[in-house]
């Protein structure tokens, strides 16, 4: 034990003082003095080993010690959680081994080993039903890991709302059958043992607490513990390095916990267990930075590349010569890495999709090797192995071909490339692997949502404008092109699929309409969308009807105007089939896009074809192509009052999209109250509160149980549908809650409880004059990851909300005042863990370049305008008259902005030392090596555009330059980021235009040159005069 003894104590040295720089001096505290009060206490564990073997925890502890541990680390059990149908021992006198052997979970004993003969036979005597219902009940040793971390660490602490874990449907409790892991140890270290070590109580003396360390020391590492700890090479010390890890206040403090003590470079360095990130991939969610250490650490177990050691990052290691990649083995099992890879592949389609791509090839390499090493080590049959490898192929492409969180459409080539890299190592192998129907629809559903090919895109423009769409030659070279692009990708892989004998079921029929052909081979119109998974269709196919509403609702998607969907809708009606909500819900969707195209002005503009987009297209201007119908298409209005009257009612993404369409406020809420969200959910969504503290814990948790579709939705009805600022706010020297919620959320509304339906009739139908307000309270309330709420919160502070009657003095005003919401709103995010994302960074370049244009047009404004908020969060008057004021709010403005699109693209500022070195992120690597993406995110050119009008108005020239430098190196990313965007190469023109306009107003040539040579040596062309004329007078586009 003296040598154990000994590591803890290097180890501690080593790790604190690494871990005292990434994190602070307080947590190296904690983590030495655990490390020195369980050295002390292991002293008595190695005296009083033979007492622990014969007894359970605490058996012949005094009384004292028993009743101090019952208090300070049981809560009091509730012995009536037994089940109904168990018969209840009778009373028995309470002892100190009874309190100390009742677990925080459940009321049976601690160990199965120690449970007496007669508790056995009164299990055996329960019925086999029963006994099946419990033995489902029982946590594995991760989920009880899990259950202990949050009851006793995340919730005593105060951050519990910081770190949420997937658990699945599985409700358990009480303790795994088999307590002898490293998971429940590690449980058990951090029920029994932290609580002691982290902080005595102050009425306990310095004995009772040693005493009391000793007996759960003894309980928690048992002979039988220890011995499994040592044969897998660890010790007491590592189990404390373990809880030091799992109890960071945020997944990012564990990550970069976990690397610090991965490299300390000790004579006996073990490696992590392989749970650790595991577990930490349960986190419900990651931000993108969080994810990238984790898969950078996944990628080195699965690869079997170690990680650099501290000596190796000081050059001291640096001569010695590397292996070669094929003499590394992985370092975990195949069970374990295809869990790895779910989890992996879940955050990486929610936080960045770019990394799937890695992920898979990583995965087919690893599948690959283990195939190769079992067919000479093992005895297992050939067929069995490629049968397990086609299994878990197949799987994989599935997981790839699920829906991302962000911008579906736009990764979808990403998730294609993710595909290709299986598919290769599929057929690749000896003997090939095949498809299974899984793996068909995988690469189905990726083609439906990837964008037209060049040859797709000729062959609709070919299509005739009557219905069915045929192909009609209008030069005589189409006479010649041939049958090119008639047949889609996806088409194509249906085909396939039907060659290698699987028939068309639901799923396939209607991937099969959208993919530009109907059931009788007649032609559709190629529809770019996002199929629903086959396990939803599947349900369907035991319903003749529900399958045939299917497969009619995919042909009412499959059209391009309203008179060709509604065809469709009267063909279901007339075949005598009953209504469905599946048609309705299709029929609305298309007609509700048809007025955004109306509203918006954008028919015939951009290069958008049928199908690629929800878009709606006009009627055909010649007469004879108009298809017949007997009733003319009706209103969404019409529509969705006669989907009512069959008793429908809307949820999900349809619901959602009926709440961002609402044309007035009172038909939003009629679609709320018609939904199919409970009277709870919908009170959680429509009571307004003066103050987040006044909700109550009910309405919270109803609030978390709504979809984020619908959610975000809400907010977004709640933010366009707020109501102007009013014009008597002018002159008044004070800002309204409801006017300005995000610069008075620490002040209460002087208003009373009520619901938005209350004000119905007194606003009439258009605008709430407490929307925005409840918008933010809403989203300060549920705290959601899903960052499209926040954003559009920040959407809303960056957008105008005052009418033409305002001066433009008044105006300006209250655009610097927006700026400082949308910091405040900022900051919320920040608290979360929530990434602003493209569309969060957009918003803050808009508000900030409104701020600096109205501080420019009105000096001296910033000062009122900070005066005014100054009063709404400290609730004193307060009259500004810093001269700096406007050169302070632009100094802060930028470093923001610029902070915040460095961790959008530039993840290596954050990243630890042992992940940056990394061989799968290092440059200097083998070209065959799998690369983790430098960059998180690469911004779209309209994105760029507001960032350089944001640093073009503020005077920033280095900035300007900055920003060329990064776009000339990113060049690839950059186009092929734009050719998945309509009109792409012209925001990229857009952007260019813009830096030479506002370099030219620096009067500074020796920039004005740089700038041009960065641009011309990236291979774009320097625009030309007529164009920076054109946009300095608004008209270049």
């Amino acid at each position: 034990m003296s040598s154990a003894l000994n590591r803890v104590r290097g180890l501690s040295r080593v790790s604190s003082l690494r871990a005292a720089h990434l994190f602070g001096h307080s947590w190296r505290e904690d983590y030495h003095r655990s490390l020195h009060l369980v050295a002390r206490g292991s002293y008595c564990f190695q005296r009083n080993t033979h007492r622990a073997s014969k007894h359970s925890y605490g058996t012949e502890a005094p009384l004292s010690c028993s009743e101090h541990l019952a208090t300070n680390i049981h809560p009091p059990v509730d012995n009536n959680n037994h089940s109904k149908d168990r018969t209840a021992p009778p009373a028995q006198p309470t002892s100190p081994s009874t309190l100390q052997n009742t677990s925080t979970f459940e009321s049976q004993p601690e160990d199965y080993q120690h449970t007496n003969t007669l508790d056995n036979l009164k299990l055996k005597t329960k019925p086999r039903e029963e006994r099946k219902r419990k033995s489902k009940q029982i946590p594995t040793p991760s989920e009880y890991l899990s259950k202990t971390l949050q009851k006793h660490v995340f919730e005593q602490d105060g951050h519990s709302s910081l770190r949420t874990f997937h658990y699945g449907t599985r409700q358990t409790h009480g303790r795994p059958r088999q307590m002898i892991s490293l998971q429940a140890t590690l449980a058990e270290y951090i029920r029994l043992v932290d609580p002691l070590v982290s902080g005595a109580p102050s009425h306990a003396t310095l004995s009772e607490v040693r005493n009391d360390l000793d007996i759960a020391l003894a309980h928690v590492f048992k002979p039988e513990s220890h011995k499994y700890l040592a044969a897998r090479g660890y010790d007491i010390e590592d189990v404390v390095s373990w809880a030091w890890i799992m109890k960071s206040q945020n997944a990012r403090q564990a990550i970069t916990r976990m690397f610090a003590l991965q490299g300390d470079s000790m004579p006996k360095q073990m490696e992590i267990p392989v749970f650790i990130p595991l577990f930490l991939l349960k986190e419900h969610h990651l931000d993108a930075q969080s994810f990238r250490l984790l898969l950078v650490y996944a990628l080195h177990l699965m690869s079997g590349h170690p990680l650099p050691s501290v000596d190796s990052l000081h050059g001291a290691s640096g001569d010695l010569e590397k292996p070669a990649s094929s003499e590394y083995h992985p370092r975990i099992k195949l069970g374990t890495c295809v869990t790895l890879i779910d989890r992996l592949v879940r955050h990486a389609r929610q936080v960045w999709p770019r990394a799937l791509p890695t992920i898979a090839t990583v995965f087919s390499r690893f599948l690959t090797r283990s195939h190769t090493q079992k067919t000479k080590n093992s005895n297992m049959t050939m067929q069995k192995l490629n049968r397990g490898s086609t299994e878990k192929f197949n799987t994989c492409l599935w997981l790839l071909s699920m829906p991302t969180k962000v911008n579906p459409f736009r990764a979808a080539s990403i998730q294609q490339q993710a595909q290709f890299e299986l598919l290769k190592s599929m057929a690749s192998h000896k003997p090939v692997l095949p498809l299974s129907r899984k793996g068909y629809q995988a690469i189905v559903a990726v083609q439906l949502a990837h964008k037209k090919t060049l040859a797709e895109r000729q062959s609709a423009e070919l299509k005739s404008p009557s219905w069915p769409p045929w192909k009609e030659e209008k030069l005589g070279m189409d006479a010649q092109r041939g049958n090119e692009g008639l047949q889609s990708r996806a088409m194509n892989v249906l085909s396939q699929m039907t060659e290698a004998g699987y028939s068309h079921r639901v799923w396939e029929k209607t991937s099969t309409i959208l993919a530009g052909w109907d059931t009788d081979r007649s032609p559709t119109v190629q529809t770019r969308t996002l199929v629903p998974r086959s396990s939803s269709l599947s349900r369907a196919s035991d319903d003749e009807i529900d399958k045939y509403a299917v497969v009619w609702a995919a042909r009412i998607r499959a059209t391009r105007t309203i008179r060709e969907a509604w065809a469709c809708f009267l063909a279901y009606q007339d075949q005598g089939l009953p209504p469905k909500l599946t048609i309705y819900a299709e029929m609305c969707t298309k007609l509700i896009y048809r007025q955004m195209a109306i509203k918006g002005r954008v028919d015939g503009m951009g290069q958008a074809l049928p199908g690629d987009g929800p878009e709606v297209h006009a009627e055909p201007a010649s007469a004879r192509d108009i298809i017949y119908v007997h009733t003319e298409p009706p209103t969404v209005e019409d529509l969705v009052h006669e989907m009512f009257s069959h008793e429908f009612r809307p949820s999900g993404r349809f619901l959602a999209l009926l709440l961002r369409s609402a044309p007035t406020f009172r038909t939003g809420i009629e679609y709320l109250r018609r939904s199919d969200l409970s009277e709870k959910q919908i009170a959680a969504l429509c009571v307004i509160w003066g103050h987040p503290s006044q909700c109550p814990a009910p309405y919270l948790k109803t609030l978390g149980s709504l979809p984020d579709a619908v959610f975000v939705s809400f907010i977004k009805f709640l933010c366009t549908r707020s109501k102007s600022i009013r014009m008597k706010m002018t002159g008044r020297h004070s800002l309204s809650p409801n006017d300005f919620p995000a610069m008075t959320e620490n002040t209460q509304t002087r208003e009373p409880l009520a619901a938005l339906s209350d004000f119905q009739e007194d606003l009439g139908q258009w605008r709430h004059p407490r929307a925005l307000w409840h918008a933010v309270q809403l989203v300060k309330l549920r705290q959601p990851y899903c960052h499209s709420a926040w954003v559009h919160l920040l959407d809303a502070m960056s957008t105008e909300r005052v009418n033409k009657r305002h001066t433009d003095r008044t105006r300006c005003l209250y655009r610097i005042i927006g700026w400082h919401e949308t910091l405040a709103v900022l900051r919320l995010m920040k608290a979360r863990g929530v990434d602003s994302g493209s569309q969060g960074f957009k918003a803050l370049c808009t508000a900030f370049k409104k701020a600096v244009d109205a501080g420019i047009r009105h000096p001296g404004l910033v000062e009122e305008a900070l005066s005014l908020i100054h009063k709404a969060t400290q609730g004193d008057p307060y009259l500004s008259s810093d001269p700096d004021a406007f050169n302070d709010m632009v100094e802060t403005g930028l470093k923001t902005l610029k902070d915040e699109f460095e961790s959008l693209v530039l993840p290596n500022a954050a990243m630890p030392d042992l992940a940056e070195h990394s061989v799968f992120v290092a440059e200097q690597t083998d070209q065959f090596q799998p690369k983790v993406p430098l960059g998180l995110h690469v911004p779209s050119f309209v994105t760029l555009h507001s960032f350089v009008g944001a640093l073009g108005i503020a005077g920033d020239d280095d900035g300007l330059l900055h920003l060329l430098h990064w776009m000339s190196r990113s060049v690839s990313e950059l186009s092929e980021a734009s050719q998945e965007r309509q009109n792409g190469n012209k925001n990229m023109r857009l952007t260019l235009v813009a830096t030479r306009t506002y370099l030219e107003q620096s009067q500074s040539q020796s920039k004005l040159q740089e700038g041009c040579d960065i641009i011309q040596k990236a291979g774009w062309e320097w625009p030309t005069d007529e164009e920076v004329e054109e946009y300095s007078r608004g008209l270049y586009k």
